[in-house]
């Protein structure tokens, strides 16, 4: 990667896509951010952390995930992709849903880039992702340790694979981390993993972090990577 870099964001639209798309629409090495997105969106609506100045860097990218191949155009032309893309048991409408998005799309999304040339790639799981997981014990957790091991198949030069803890989504907040909230728990603000993101492929740009072909940052490493 050049000192200066263009990102594909999947997820965009997303608690922690909307943020990384801002947070990228205003980094100085990075020169374009393709927001691919499942409609036609509004940019100053869709990412209210951008400036009209910051706008001008993002492109959005409409794409059907039922047939992502075919639909996902241009937004591969970039030389990192982060996939931020994620739903719930709930609003999935059970565990088939779920890991059709968590597991199936976030593959697809893998292999589009791969095929594209892209080298680099990051991946939102969640904290306690263990591959040894059987789907029995957490039908969540089995997805996610699956996605992750779909996404090292392919190759990257360079996989970042974030495990952040609980989250502080802000207005995206779920039910579960409702009540977390309501009982006084503190989440990770989602605009801290967006910037720790941000930093992690900065780095790479400049050479100053060695690209590795699997990395986990746990909670306690995104929370230093985003100061």
């Amino acid at each position: 990667m050049a000192a200066t870099f263009r990102a594909t964001v999947f997820g965009s639209t997303g608690a922690t896509g909307r943020d990384l798309v801002a947070e990228l629409a205003a980094s100085e090495h990075c020169t374009k951010v393709n927001a691919v997105t499942r409609r036609e969106v509004e940019l100053e609506e869709a990412f209210p952390g951008t400036s009209e100045e910051t706008r001008k860097k993002i492109t959005v990218c409409p794409v059907d995930y039922e047939n992502l191949k075919g639909t996902i155009g241009e937004a591969t032309k970039a030389d990192v992709a982060f996939c931020a893309l994620g739903t719930t048991h709930g609003d999935a409408g059970g565990a088939k849903g779920f890991r059709r998005v968590d597991l199936d799309y976030v593959t697809e999304c893998g292999k589009v880039c791969r095929a594209a040339g892209m080298d680099h790639f990051h991946l939102v799981t969640a904290a306690g992702t263990m591959r040894s997981c059987p789907r029995f014990f957490s039908n969540y957790v089995w997805t996610k340790a699956r996605s992750e091991e779909a996404i090292l198949s392919l190759g990257f030069k360079s996989l970042a694979i974030w495990h952040p803890g609980f989250l502080d989504r802000g207005g995206f907040t779920r039910r579960g981390e409702q009540f977390a909230k309501w009982i006084g728990a503190r989440g990770l603000p989602v605009t801290d993993l967006a910037r720790a993101m941000r930093n992690y492929a900065e780095q790479i740009a400049r050479g100053e972090r060695e690209p590795k072909a699997e990395d986990i940052i746990e909670n306690k490493g995104i929370r230093e990577l985003s100061s």
